[in-house]
């Protein structure tokens, strides 16, 4: 018996705590079955071997996120720590000596300036603020009633001149150290995306750092261990800074919306055998240039790299720097850069090109077998100033040829390598990524697949489940569910890798509980909900895209139900899954002024007009039906039940925008009364029992109002949409009598359509478990293994290796759509098929209580995974064979499990490894509360 997988702050060792109270976590691993921990003790020592902390003898099985309550932490030092825990066994056991180390917890320990090149020159007009002008000019015709001066975001974008791509700028400098270093941390962070090497080393393996943050608002510093970097004598340093968010083209963007000049913030400390301390920092002392080999590098349009210019590593001492200019400084101002806590953004797979081959138009296309994210690698053989162009897309034609939808735009995708003199060169650009299974290959020759290998990038998560079953469809699935996650969490959660890069915070309301079994995402979702707070508007409005796009001018002090919910549904997930306590606390403030934004929201009426939805207008609505249009919503815009499928355009593929009129006014008013329920849950979890009952009453009340206003009496919504349906079900829009009634008709809905799913973003993830809660299991089982266009398996019979943005990405008659198809919000059915497939499922907090229950009545003949929990691996597999199901697997120390069997009946397994088989196969239909229902 030992204790495991200790973290501080959800990270093994981690060199950059800033905060005062860190929390500290462990597993206990037994092989006996049924060990519980009765008591636990933590004692923190400083580095001087002085006792900061002892926690005394705790009695209880806390095992998560019990944070320090010792001595004030210091800056830039070292903690050891060991954790003792006591057993039912009568059992002590005591871990190794963990330590955690600080960063800077002042403003005052920055000894460093900003430094910067010499501007550039830029347009003279910002074109952001021109857009937001436009956009302005816009609304207020549009409010005076001159309905044609709308236009769209790409329509103000297209009228507007680009910024310049510029080259990455290079600093260096030579710094000498006196005696032998015992310890070395670099404290780093830029305006634009850096590397930095010491005496020719890369000092990280990690990519695009600092990462996406509101640079105005948040700006994120990264610690590095540079124990064996820094020599005695001379060294040197250099450091690359390229466009990145900072500076370059996002999304709809033309460049600059948080500044025109990259810089560089940057503070060596090192220690010596004496105690004593060096600092070298970011000041007067630095040169630069941008005369290096990276001549444009912007994260949409990608990296030109002339070899041509190489003239010498800038990181080693000899580097002849003599043309090189001095820096330009200033001192640190706001925001008050935070060091990151939560893991970097890394290569975490090379791909290795399948084939090359000619396409019928006559190109040369690289084919790598899987849709990712990241970059390539290339051996390049060809002479000197020979240029080659890599494009990179996701999906061939339909004849077989290169498709890529923004190919020629700014977010094209293309990296641009100009051959040197060496016989032999590796590309491999560094200040961009890419979304991409193809690569179109301009220029060269002879080219092999040898010559080739993808650079999968994903921030470094610790992969935690697994999933397989007897349906080898479904395990593609699960690959694509799995391959798009990575995708799209590289350094904050991604919609995907292409056109956007966006933070849309509607895609992980519906993912997140997917996201939590895949990964250990809690540090990860932690950072990313500081940015939303930041975010987060005056009058409490939480926005589609945290980091907020800001050249989506339409948005930019909007909310909408349904995405702006991520401030509850994230956190409490995060508490249920993860027993993440604290993230409720911490979150509580900004939910309530969410929360009060949508009552008002709800409360405002429409007047005369009549919205989409089929409001009464104030002239023939009675004073009841008034009265309950103030809980429903019905005014501004939200996003619906984003991309129903039978909701087209006049192109024949899925609308967005035209889904959202739609469909808001029903789905924005279930999803009222789910925020209501949500933050009346979480209210009373953390002792504020008035805001309790005052959101539970409200909930009650939207629920009135819908049922009055949306629900005839033989259970039929005015607005038949299966999404509809499954919201007003989910949600308990109705009265426990009429609720069959919507079930049934739900159900005929889903048959009428062939078995075929019609759901956008927020109803998707409920459908199979709506139908199995209300008896029409066989239905969500036709539905989940449905192969005809819109469906999951749909796209695996296209060859998708990750999940489409849209279910018609791929038209049956092999029209390609002008979409992502690296998306993961639909792959949230990965929650179900972990839950009801496999059967692993929380019954208490952070998986403290766990429930076995596969649906054994599933079309599948076994199934088997893990996942990893807060508290240890919960392995299962299960076997159906003739009469008889076997079960078997682990369930992890400190933890209690139930077993549901084949007849309904439960049994107590505690913990620890167990093996059953039923003699008497009888399945049993069972009524259950959907996982995440508010008691």
């Amino acid at each position: 018996m030992f204790i495991q997988n200790i973290t501080c702050e959800f990270v093994k060792e981690p060199i950059s705590i800033d905060c005062q109270h860190p929390r500290f976590s462990w597993e206990i691993d037994a092989e006996k079955n049924n060990v519980f921990q009765t008591a636990w003790q933590i004692i923190v020592k400083d580095e001087k071997n002085v006792i900061v902390w002892d926690s005394g003898v705790q009695e209880n099985s806390d095992t998560t996120a019990i944070s320090y309550q010792g001595e004030m932490l210091k800056s830039t030092s070292v903690y050891h720590y060991q954790i003792t825990v006591w057993t039912n066994t009568e059992e002590m056991i005591q871990s190794g000596e963990n330590y955690f180390e600080t960063a800077f917890l002042n403003k005052s320990d920055w000894k460093a300036k900003w430094m910067e090149p010499e501007p550039l020159p830029q347009l003279l007009q910002n074109p952001l603020n021109e857009a937001k002008k436009e956009w302005r000019k816009i609304t207020e015709a549009m409010m005076h009633g001159d309905m044609s001066a709308m236009k769209t975001e790409e329509d103000i974008w297209d009228a507007l001149p680009m910024e310049p791509y510029d080259p990455a700028v290079q600093m260096r400098r030579v710094f000498r150290v006196g005696k032998s270093v015992k310890r070395a941390r670099l404290y780093v962070t830029s305006h634009g995306i850096y590397e930095v090497k010491i005496n020719g080393k890369s000092v990280t393996d990690s990519r695009l750092n600092p990462g996406f943050t509101a640079y105005d608002r948040r700006l994120k510093y990264q610690v590095y261990d540079v124990d064996e970097f820094v020599q005695n004598g001379e060294n040197a340093v250099s450091v690359t800074v390229a466009d990145g968010w900072y500076k370059g083209k996002i999304a709809l963007g033309h460049g600059c919306e948080y500044g025109e000049v990259p810089g560089v913030l940057l503070q060596l400390e090192m220690i010596d055998e004496n105690g004593k301390k060096q600092v070298m920092c970011s000041d007067e002392n630095w040169k630069y240039s941008f005369d290096g080999p990276i001549r444009s590098a912007d994260l949409f349009l990608g990296e030109t790299y002339d070899a041509r210019r190489y003239d010498g590593d800038p990181s080693k001492i000899e580097y002849d720097d003599k043309k090189w200019f001095p820096v330009r400084t200033h001192t640190m101002d706001n925001p008050i850069p935070e060091a990151q806590i939560s893991p970097l953004a890394k290569v975490f797979e090379e791909v290795p090109a399948q084939s090359v081959f000619i396409t019928p138009n006559g190109e040369t296309v690289v084919d790598f077998g899987q849709n990712l994210a990241g970059t390539i690698r290339v051996k390049i053989q060809e002479e000197n100033g020979t240029e080659v162009k890599f494009e990179h897309g996701e999906m061939l034609d339909g004849q077989g040829n290169f498709f890529y939808v923004f190919a020629g735009t700014s977010r094209a995708q293309e990296d641009i390598y100009i051959c040197g003199e060496k016989r032999e060169e590796i590309f491999e650009p560094h200040f961009t990524y890419h979304g991409f299974r193809y690569v179109r290959v301009t220029g060269g020759a002879d080219w092999k697949k040898e010559d080739f290998t993808a650079l999968a990038i994903s921030t470094e998560n610790e992969v935690t489940g697994n999933f397989q079953c007897s349906d080898e469809q479904i395990n593609q699935l699960q690959s694509n569910i799995y391959w798009s996650q990575r995708s799209n969490n590289i350094t904050i959660p991604t919609d995907c890798p292409t056109r956007e890069k966006a933070g849309w915070t509607g895609d992980v309301v519906v993912y997140g509980a997917t996201a939590l079994f895949n990964q250990n995402m809690t540090a990860f979702y932690e950072d990313w909900l500081r940015s939303i707070r930041l975010d987060q508007l005056e009058n409490g409005y939480v926005l589609g895209t945290v980091p907020q796009i800001r050249n989506y001018v339409q948005q930019g002090d909007t909310g909408s139900l349904g995405w702006g919910d991520v401030i509850l549904t994230l956190p409490l997930q995060m508490y249920q899954l993860c027993g993440d306590k604290e993230v409720l606390q911490v979150n509580y403030e900004a939910m309530g002024k969410w929360m009060h934004s949508m009552e008002c929201a709800a409360h405002e009426l429409p007047g005369e007009a009549v919205p989409y939805g089929g409001f009464q207008t104030e002239q023939n609505c009675d004073e009841r039906s008034l009265e309950n249009q103030r809980y429903l919503i019905n005014t501004g815009f939200h996003f619906g039940d984003w991309i129903i499928p039978s909701v087209v355009n006049e192109e024949g593929f899925t609308d967005g925008p035209a889904s959202a009129f739609l469909t808001m006014n029903y789905v924005g008013s279930s999803l009222l009364a789910a925020d209501a329920d949500m933050f009346s849950e979480i209210s009373e979890l953390v002792g504020n029992m008035e805001n309790a009952e005052k959101y539970r009453a409200y909930a009650k009340r939207v629920r009135q109002a819908f049922e009055e206003e949306y629900v005839s009496d033989d259970g039929k919504l005015g607005q038949e949409m299966q999404g509809n349906y499954i919201l007003a079900l989910r949600h308990h829009m109705v009265s426990p009598e009429k609720e069959p009634l919507l079930a049934e008709r739900l159900n005929e809905l889903v048959v009428k359509n062939g078995f075929r799913l019609d759901t956008g973003f927020m109803a998707t993830p409920h459908i199979l478990d709506i139908l199995c809660q209300y008896g029409y299991a066989d239905t969500a089982w036709k539905v989940l293994l449905q192969k005809q266009c819109p469906s999951w398996l749909y796209e695996v019979e296209q060859g998708a290796t990750t999940v489409w943005e849209n279910w018609d990405a791929v038209r049956p008659d092999g029209k390609l759509a002008s979409c992502s198809f690296n998306h993961y919000a639909f792959g949230c059915v990965g929650d179900f098929l972990y839950r009801k497939v496999l059967g692993v499922q929380n019954a208490g907090i952070g998986y403290d209580r766990i429930r076995i229950a596969p649906e054994y009545d599933c079309p599948f003949m076994w199934a088997e995974g893990t996942y990893h929990s807060e508290n240890g691996n919960i392995e299962l597999r299960w076997e159906k064979n003739k009469n008889k199901v076997k079960i078997f697997g682990r369930i992890p120390a400190n933890t209690s499990a139930c077993l549901r069997l084949p007849d309904g009946t439960e049994k107590e397994l505690g913990n620890g490894r167990f093996d059953f088989i039923t003699t008497a196969f009888q399945l049993v239909k069972i009524r259950c509360r959907h996982p995440y229902d508010v008691a």
